[in-house]
């Protein structure tokens, strides 16, 4: 699977926005208010309008007022647009989705090709209608107006699978600190990493998940020896323990560093996402982490990133910038209020010996800059 291109308009300040050869794993560099949160943003929303409907996924993302194209004028700021164009299962797909009418009743509109054959078409306001190989069609009359019709392609191409699972991630270290509650979610890591010691509670009985976070933690932070998860007796919850080197007991995680806890947030979203479809959207992964972190992090990532499980991050870090390589290396800024975005290596001057980060902050690339 590959993302040959993906095109989205009319959320936030996306306009309209093309990124194109797109890799695996994609770092989204620029200036606070650029917009990177809301490109972010705009893949999650897909993801709630095809899961949900629009309808319930407006109210999720806290009304029209919150979500639209404030920078498009009349009815196209009533409108969000997505579009992608991809390789699965070694077939050349294209699939479009407009979402019309979102300050009043949302109505979608859908178009879905494989290898250039038409599988689904619906208008605005119309019935979706099913093309079989077999040359004939069905009309799907009682599917509501704003629910997508794209779950009935699942025979096709996974591509509802993948667009279903898109998840951005915002940590909150001292959260992730606390000990779950016994009624906490052991399937799904929370946005926030709250959830993270049941997360790792279910996984570590995997031995070759527990022994993939102990090699990347003992990386990231000299003298760890172990990571372990133990049921809390107070709450009768979870919390995890840690061991370090020449130290006999074990200490919760509460006496640990924010950015040790922070990246064992990002390694189990990685690490527990990586088999299945999905796309992982990280938003700052630097925070508290050294610069050789930064670097074995970004390993971690590209390592797990794959066309079928793509892996992006937000950032306006040096280090990241340099431990990223110039063709994962998207540069965003703001034009007249409208988030641009370009890649480093489809327009890059050349750099000679300097580092990436080094040119970055020289502006060869003529933008993305963290100020």
């Amino acid at each position: 699977m590959s993302n040959d291109s993906i095109e989205i308009a009319g959320f936030k300040s996306v306009a309209r926005l093309r990124l194109e050869q797109l890799k695996p794993f994609g770092v989204f560099a620029g200036p606070n208010g650029s917009g990177k949160s809301n490109l972010m943003d705009a893949l999650a929303f897909v993801s709630a309008v095809i899961e949900l409907g629009a309808v319930k996924a407006i109210r999720k993302f806290r009304g029209f007022a919150q979500i639209h194209g404030y920078k498009l004028r009349k009815n196209n700021a009533r409108t969000f647009e997505f579009d992608i164009q991809a390789t699965m299962n070694a077939q050349k797909l294209s699939y479009s989705l407009k979402v019309h009418d979102m300050d009043t009743r949302p109505q979608l509109e859908e178009r879905l090709t494989v290898e250039g054959v038409l599988v689904l078409s619906r208008k605005k306001s119309q019935a979706s209608t099913l093309y079989k190989k077999d040359g004939t069609q069905s009309t799907i009359d009682s599917l509501p107006s704003d629910v997508s019709a794209l779950m009935f392609t699942k025979g096709e191409v996974p591509l509802h699978e993948y667009l279903t699972n898109v998840q951005v991630f915002r940590f909150d270290p001292l959260g992730a600190k606390e000990p779950d509650g016994s009624s906490a979610d052991a399937t799904l890591l929370d946005s926030h990493g709250h959830n993270v010691a049941t997360m790792l509670a279910m996984l570590e009985k995997n031995e070759e998940f527990q022994s993939q976070v102990v090699d990347w933690m003992t990386l990231l932070v000299p003298g760890m020896e172990q990571i372990h998860t133990a049921p809390e007796r107070l709450s009768g919850g979870t919390v995890i323990k840690f061991k370090e080197f020449g130290i006999k007991p074990h200490f919760p995680a509460n006496l640990i560093s924010d950015g040790t806890i922070y990246a064992l947030c990002i390694m189990t979203a990685v690490l527990s996402r990586s088999s299945g479809y999905g796309i992982t959207l990280i938003e700052e992964p630097e925070r508290g982490i050294h610069p050789k972190g930064i670097e074995a992090l970004v390993d971690l990532m590209r390592e797990q990133a794959s066309p079928k499980h793509p892996v992006f991050v937000t950032t306006h870090s040096e280090s990241l910038v340099r431990a990223s390589r110039v063709e994962e290396l998207w540069l965003v800024n703001k034009v007249d209020g409208k988030t641009v975005a370009k890649n480093a290596g489809a327009h890059s001057a050349d750099i000679g010996q300097l580092n990436l980060d080094t040119a970055w902050l020289m502006n060869l690339f003529d933008g993305g800059l963290p100020w």
